[in-house]
């Protein structure tokens, strides 16, 4: 006969405990490839992906590689600059990618312990998106909450928040899916700019229709800006188009031109005398920063917090 020690409720505990943290172990070894997998077809390619995981690359194609001799069956048809998806493949990404997000998001939880925050947070935020004061929210939310791990990507284009496992995106003035939710995080005043140096061989414009080399956005955004900020009324033609407000604001300093830009991105420009503001009664309206998140459900304890933070550290 085994003697043991201790109450059978207490045995119970300690069991319990060693089967919860054993499978949480089993469980992260054996999600980590199919994870990994999902990430590659996200991204669109083994070096994306490794960049968005911060995983290097060849640790990313080992596990994807160590997947296939599991599962006996090739998942990916690669060359040396792209990569397709076997129909093999294609089948276990539609199956996995749902249940690995959830999964993983589980199991952050479980990791953090009762009521400290943990786990990943997804955000994406526009390429030219300043970084300063989103460096400092962050800095400081890991720092009191050093469980929490982020995931940044510097993208224009509009990501699909389910698809893509994003947990918060910041975008300007867009409109979610039905499902999506939004908090406003600030609102952007604009304002037309141009350098002394352009003022002084052009001449200052009395309306919009008399700026020349204007430095035009792109299609979607200029559509944008024509409606919401200007009210219906059309922008100059573009004597250069770019997808940037930092290269449109450069190119605004070196002379080249008129450029429409958030007044935040040039006040230092206009405190040293580089760039004044043009055209004071155009009636320009704000437009409005917004946090999107995918749904209410995906709205967990880390990704409220930071929500709440970075909306008191922005004000």
């Amino acid at each position: 006969m085994i003697r043991t020690h201790g109450t059978s409720s207490e045995q119970e505990r300690l069991s319990g405990k060693f089967c919860h943290h054993h499978l949480l172990f089993w469980t992260m070894m054996k999600l980590d490839p199919i994870q990994t997998f999902v990430e590659v077809v996200r991204a669109g390619g083994f070096t994306a992906a490794a960049r968005r995981t911060g995983t290097p690359r060849s640790t990313v194609s080992l596990q994807v590689r160590a997947l296939e001799e599991t599962l006996g069956v090739r998942l990916l048809k690669r060359s040396t600059r792209s990569f397709a998806l076997t129909d093999e493949g294609q089948r276990l990404y539609d199956k996995a990618s749902g249940p690995v997000d959830v999964l993983a998001r589980a199991l952050d939880d479980l990791q953090a312990g009762d009521g400290v925050l943990g786990g990943l947070i997804r955000l994406t935020v526009p390429a030219d998106f300043p970084t300063a004061l989103l460096a400092s929210a962050i800095t400081s939310f890991t720092q009191a909450h050093t469980a929490v791990r982020f995931q940044i990507m510097w993208t224009n284009t509009v990501m699909d928040l389910v698809e893509d496992n994003i947990d918060i995106a910041v975008r300007v003035g867009a409109n979610p899916a039905q499902t999506a939710i939004e908090r406003r995080l600030l609102d952007i005043e604009w304002a037309f700019y141009a350098s002394a140096s352009w003022l002084k061989r052009k001449g200052r414009p009395e309306n919009i229709s008399e700026v020349e080399d204007f430095i035009s956005p792109q299609p979607i955004l200029r559509a944008y800006l024509e409606k919401h900020v200007l009210g219906g009324v059309s922008l100059p033609t573009g004597a250069i188009e770019v997808d940037s407000h930092a290269m449109a604001r450069d190119l605004m300093l070196n002379g080249f031109g008129v450029a429409l830009l958030p007044q935040g991105l040039c006040q230092d420009a206009v405190m040293t005398g580089n760039a004044e503001p043009l055209l004071p009664h155009a009636g320009l309206r704000p437009t409005r920063l917004n946090l999107t998140f995918p749904n209410r459900a995906d709205m967990v304890p880390r990704v409220r917090a930071f929500a709440d933070h970075i909306c008191a550290h922005f004000r």
